[in-house]
Parts: C-alpha cells; structure tokens; sequence
C-alpha cells in the first residue's frame, strides 16, 4: 500500500510566511525527518528547481541568470565542501527574483552566515518536523496498523516523533508485532541498519575510526579526544563531525557531546568494527587521560573495562596513600572490595586502605581485621626492610586516623608516633585533621575531649603535630586553641581572631586548604554570634573564589552546605530548598559518615521547611553513626535537633532528648554549639522550666539562646498555621502551582478559565503571606500544605 503524505503544520506555517515574506527559509534536522519530501509536497505545484550536494558537490550548477524557476532548493547543504560549489552558492544566493530554501543537517555554516547577515532568514528546526500522536496515529491508519490514542502517544514519545523511525515501526507492526518492547528492539536495530547507509557509509574512514572511539564517553574534551583516538587532527574531525551534521554538539567551551541515537548507533556499530584489543586500547587510552587529569573514578571505570587490573591495583595504591578527605574510599568501594585477597594481603599500602574503607562504611570488624592482617604482615619474617617499614608507617597512620577509634589515648598516641617519626623509623603520608569539614574540634576527629585540657596540649603537642602531621598541621595549634575557646566563652572575641587570623596566615603561605577553611568556618560562625552574617557570607564567598580559582574543589560541597547554613540564620529558606534539590546528598541512596556536615545542614533546611518527618528519619540515621564513633560534638547537635523536631511533631520525650544534649555540651562548657539554635530552642527551653543543669552553666547558656533568638527571631521558625483556611479550588490549586505546572495547563485540567486561576492565585498569596510564585512552594513546606520536590 502507497504511504501517504503526513503534513506537520509547523513546518508548513513556516514555509507559507517564508513564501509570503520572500524570504530565505532554512531547515535544519537530523535525516529522516522528513524535511526534503515536505518541501517537495509544499512545491509540488510550483516551478522549482533543486540543486542537491549530498556529495559534497552540487550534481549541477546552471548558471544563476539561466534559472527560469522561480524557486530554488538547495539540499544538503551540510555535505558542501568543494570551493568551486560553495562560491557558486554564495552567487546564486545574490539573485534577488529568487525564492531560496535551503535544507541541511546542521547549523547553517559560518561562511554562509556571513553572506546572509544582512537578509532575514526564517529557521525551521526538528520540533517543526516531529510527527506528533494525531499524525502518528493517522499514518499508522493509512498502512492499516489500528492503534489506540494511547499507544500512539507513546510511540510519538518513544521515537521522537521521526518520522523514519515511525515508518520503520510500522512496518513491523504490519507484520504482526504489536507495539511493545519487541516491537521497539526490532525497530531500534532497522533504524541502526538505516543509518548506516545514511550516514556511516557515507563518512571518511579517519571520521569513522574517530567517532567508533568517542561513542563510549557521555563528553570529552580536545584533549581527550586526541589521547583516545591518536589522531593530531582531532579538532579538524570534531569540526567536520559537527558541521556534516548535529548529531555533535559543543557541551560548552572546549567540550563535546554526541547526541544519544548516534551514540547508541556507534555502541552498537561498534560490536562489529572493533576487535577485542582496539576496544580496550580505547579505554586504556581513556584510563590515562582520566588519571592525568585526577579523576580516579573515571580512571578506575576505563581500566576496569580495558581489564587492565594491572592499572587499577596501581592507582588504588596511590589512593590508599590520601586522607579519607581527598582519597576517594567510598567511591572507588566496589574496585577495593574486589581486589584479589592474595593481592591485597601482599601490599601493606593496600591493607591499609582496606583497613580505612571498611571504617568508612561502618564496619568496623572488617576494619580491625584488616589492621590485624596488616600487624601480621609486620611481623613476618622474610619480607624485605622497606616492606616492613611501609607497614609499619601504615600501621602508625592507621592508629592515629581510624575513624571508629575515636580521639580517646590519641594525644598519647601522637607523641609516640613523633617519636617514630624523629627516628626516622615510620614515614606516614598525608593527613587530615579535619577532613574537609568547616572545624577543627569536630574535623576528621571528634577534639572535644582535648577541650578540657587545651592550654596544657597546645603546649605539649605543638612539637609532635609539626612532626606527625608535616604541613597538614600547619596553623593547627592556633586554630584549635581559638576554637575550643569560642566554644567555652574562655576568651574575648578579639584575641580568638586574632589567634585564627595567624593560624590562617601559618596554613595559606606552609599548609593546606583545608586547615583554611576549618578557620573559615569558625571565623563565619563568630560574626554569626556578633550579628554579622554579611560579614560571615562575604568572607565565605570570598573562600570559595579562591578555592576555585586553587582548584581545591573538594572543599566545594562542604563550602556551599556553610553557605547554606548561614543563609538561613537570614531567613534565606529559598535557597535552601533549592540547595536540597540540586545539591544536598541523599542518605537513602548512599549514607557515608564523611557526609556528615552536610547532613546536618540538610536538617536545619528541613526544619525550616517544615519537613519535619525527612528531617526526623536522618536524625536518627546519624544517631548511631555519631554514638558508635564517638562524635560527642555532633551527639550534641543532633540531639539538640531530635529535641526540636520531637516538639514539633508532638511526638517523642522531648525533654529528655533535650535534657541529654545540654548534659552534654555541660560536659565540655561548650554554650555557642547550643545558643546557635536560638529561636528554634527557645520555646523547649521556657517549656522544660527547671532543667538539671549547674546554675552558672545554665544561666549563661539561657542569657546566650535568648541573644541569637533576639538577633535572628525567625531562625528554623516552626511551622505557622493560616489565619485564613483555603477553599476547595484552592486546595487543588496549590500542589499545581507549586509542582511548576504552566497556568494554561492548571486551567485546563480544572476546568476554568485562565482568569480565574489567576483570581485564585491572587488570593492564595494573600493566604500564604507571599508575593510571587517561587515562593509559594516555600510557603506551602513550613505550612505542611506540600511535600513534593
């Protein structure tokens, strides 16, 4: 049977104005949309001429003042490339009687845009050409395949609305198969075999070769494109790839990105172009680039597929020789986990890291048994005197730095490890006192402890730190010394500065970014305190300019979490939310304890949402993370959190929550950790009356909260109920506006006109005590009206 002609309004609108302007209409879509058999249909009664350059050459070039037709198509133009046939274009462009359109695969190219910067040109684009359910549906009728409403909808979804593939499709379906997943796989492969007709077989063998390499990678660079393909002129490929066609898409400056089907074409293609050794040379190529440019996980991903175990033992070697807030344990988990026993139990650097993952993730048996193994390995006879010497600096790393084990005995630990050190009998790698979080006392260990005793350690260790932690140390004593003391009140704010200001210089000119950014954190936190939190956000930013500009990207996450933090003392619950949304870490996907920070700042979002249950459920989640690792710093907090979020729901012994988090933080004198939740902690406070807490203690800590919550009033506000109740079409209304449904859409799935959704709207507002629509959805979270994303 004879397939019919499918018309798509959208192209032929554009064609009727370009007919109707005289202007030059160019359209520009992948192959197979179409667009060469819709002109024809729109000309069929019409003198016209076409002029075709799939070969990169016209067939034919009459003189331009020979032309009788009044209309002339220019076809493939994205082939062009002979000089002769691309200044014979540039000449028949200039005939002024002539109505031009012009069909192509790609942008229109530079040397034509510069001909045409001073005529009006019309643009059609694969959205014009998409077939959509109606039309899908009404072809499938004329080949005689019945579909219902709904599964053509879907096949319009599914295809893109291209109208080869919908062809492709039909002809299988005319054969029996209903529409389904068979129906697609047998459809998927026929359009693979069109495209190489299409497309492959009509590229250069150097533009094959290129492309079958790139297909793996979503993007790549210049510079990796090279390095994988081995080609010099790879820029000169790229250049032709995105210029034949757009199936290459510039990802931004320096960036590149295959459109998926031809990606998924060339996976495929692949299987029968490349043998098993060219395909894991691509990867192994990849693998290079990735190291070289510091990406281990990708780097890791490329020689696990080029099976080059060889390479992955290697980098996870030098992984293992970082602190957990550089080294990349948790991501690389599955390539640690595994690594041949044999292989792991013949490497102290591998044992170690080992060891440091399975802390990591909980699991503290597996942890210690691997520092046994390594303890073992030690003291085994036969190994050779570096063998053991790196086990033994391992092993003296492993003590200090273990998660799970906590600060108890670690001042002890660290003058014995100086003493190692002096020596010369151990070397330990990097290490981290504060793993990327904005605190020294609760860094990479929990300090706290050390607070009770802070003059006489910052005496004592000061020696044995510069031995242990080399340049990770530099500023440290400074830094904890002003930290335990803002924490205490034990010092005036002006010489807690000045104590940060000089750990800061100490850490930039001889340390690292991270101590840095520990001083940051504390330094933001006392403006917080003195009703600064300009001043606190501007020093931030400030950071996180300088952290880019370093590249000291791992400190980005943590930064952006503080940034947040602060913004909320201000009542920013805006971006708060969309910081939830686009950024925070999902613990019901991944829960790891070096998140921690982060975690807790997600909390307080949920709090000021009025999230209560999310934040509850992550409450609990760290409870057993901070009780088993001894994080009393971070015990405090979340219980301080719990005791909130319990009021709130009326749900829970508050109290008690509550009780336990001060008995706490009276523990180590610490007021700022608890006076910081003001607003938030106020009502438990005058609610509790009496607590059992020393009468000095308590009253400095009562005269504190009351100043943060003075100063920040609406600090985490408790959910607020409406003066006024929504009405029923409100009620239905609400979720739309705050899902990001158009207002079109909203009245038409109500059923009303577009101006009295706009009446309700003004009303809602009203309600919700707000002024635009981003802020609805705001609005509707602390009410507990809305709990969508």
């Amino acid at each position: 049977m004879e397939e019919r002609f499918i018309k798509v309004p959208a192209l032929f609108q554009k064609l009727k104005q370009a007919e109707e302007e005289h202007c030059l209409l160019y359209i520009k879509a992948l192959g197979g949309y179409g667009k060469s058999t819709a002109v024809q249909h729109y000309l069929r009664n019409k003198q016209h001429l076409t002029i075709s350059g799939v070969k990169g050459f016209f067939d034919t070039m009459p003189p331009p003042d020979t032309i009788r037709q009044p209309v002339v198509v220019v076809d493939d133009i994205s082939s062009l490339r002979e000089k002769e046939s691309i200044e014979y274009l540039g000449t028949l462009l200039e005939q002024p009687d002539k109505w031009f359109l012009l069909i192509g695969r790609s942008p229109l190219p530079m040397w034509l845009q510069a001909r045409l910067s001073d005529r009006k040109v019309l643009l059609a684009v694969e959205k014009d050409l998409m077939w959509n359910p109606q039309q899908t549906r009404k072809f499938l009728a004329d080949l005689e395949v019945e579909v219902t409403p709904e599964e053509a909808e879907q096949i319009a979804i599914d295809t893109v609305g291209h109208a080869v593939t919908i062809k492709l499709l039909a002809q299988r379906m005319r054969e029996g198969l209903p529409y389904g997943a068979e129906a697609a796989e047998k459809t998927r492969i026929d359009l693979y075999h069109y495209l190489d007709h299409a497309f492959f077989g009509q590229w250069d063998e150097e533009l094959k070769q290129a492309m079958l390499r790139l297909a793996g990678f979503d993007s790549f660079t210049l510079p990796m494109a090279q390095m994988i393909t081995g080609c010099g002129n790879a820029n000169l490929l790229l250049e032709k790839a995105m210029t034949i066609s757009e199936f290459l898409q510039s990802d931004g400056p320096g960036s590149y990105r295959m459109r998926s089907i031809l990606r998924e074409y060339l996976l495929w293609k692949q299987n029968s172009e490349l043998t098993p050794e060219q395909y894991n040379n691509i990867y192994y190529n990849a693998g290079l680039y990735y190291e070289l440019q510091g990406d281990i996980q990708q780097a890791l991903a490329c020689y696990d597929k080029s099976k080059s175990q060889g390479k992955i033992a290697e980098l996870l070697i030098k992984n293992s020789m970082k602190h957990p807030g550089n080294g990349h344990y948790y991501e690389t988990r599955a390539y640690y986990l595994n690594l041949p026993k044999e292989q792991v139990e013949s490497s102290p650097i591998l044992m170690a890291g080992l060891c440091m993952l399975h802390s990591l993730l909980m699991q503290t048996e597996e942890s210690e048994q691997w520092y046994e193994a390594l303890k073992a390995f030690e003291q085994k006879p036969g190994i050779t005197g570096s063998q053991r010497k790196e086990a033994k600096s391992r092993l003296a790393y492993l003590d200090i730095a273990l998660p799970h084990r906590g600060s108890v005995g670690l001042s002890n630990m660290l003058k014995h490890v100086a003493v190692l050190c002096s020596k010369r009998s151990v070397s330990l790698t990097e290490f981290s006192i504060t793993s990327n979080m904005p605190s020294v006392m609760n860094g990479g260990k929990d300090f706290c402890e050390w607070s009770k005793i802070d003059k006489e350690l910052a005496r004592t260790l000061k020696k044995p730190v510069e031995l242990v932690l080399g340049n990770f140390g530099a500023g440290l004593v400074n830094v904890a010394l002003a930290e335990s003391a803002f924490e205490k009140g034990s010092m005036d704010a002006y010489d807690i500065l000045s104590l940060l200001n000089s750990g800061y210089t100490m850490a930039d000119t001889k340390g690292t970014a991270e101590m840095c950014f520990a001083i940051i954190g504390i330094t933001t936190r006392i403006h917080i305190s003195r009703k600064q939190p300009q001043l606190a956000s501007s020093l931030l930013r400030d950071f996180k300019e300088k952290v880019i500009k370093e590249g000291q990207n791992h400190l980005l996450p943590n930064s952006n979490a503080l940034s947040v933090a602060i913004g909320l003392f201000t009542g920013n619950v805006e971006a708060a939310s969309q910081w939830l949304t686009q950024e925070a870490p999902n613990e019901n996907v991944e829960f790891y304890i070096l998140e921690r920070y982060r975690y807790l700042v997600k909390i307080k979002a949920y709090l000021a949402l009025g999230r209560l249950e999310e934040a509850a459920s992550l409450i609990e989640r760290l409870s057993y993370y901070f009780e088993q690792y001894q994080r009393n710093y971070q015990q405090i907090e979340n219980g301080l959190l719990r005791a909130i979020v319990q009021y709130r729901m009326h749900l829970g012994n508050w109290k008690e929550s509550l009780t336990h988090a001060l008995q706490k933080a009276e523990e180590y004198q610490f007021v700022p950790v608890v006076a910081e939740y003001g607003a938030a902690l106020q009502p438990l406070l005058k609610e509790a009356g009496e607590l059992d807490l020393p009468k000095e203690y308590g009253q400095r800590l009562e005269q504190a909260v009351r100043e943060f919550a003075l100063a920040y009033p609406n600090y985490l506000e408790a959910t607020q109920t409406l003066t006024e109740p929504l009405t029923e079409m409100e009620e239905k209304l609400l979720p739309l506006l705050c899902s990001g449904v158009p207002m079109e859409e909203i009245a038409a799935r109500c059923g009303i006109t577009y101006n009295t959704v706009k009446y309700h709207n003004k009303n809602l507002y009203r309600k919700l005590g707000v002024k635009n629509r981003q802020q609805v959805q705001v609005a509707a979270r602390q009410l507990g009206l809305y709990g969508g994303t």
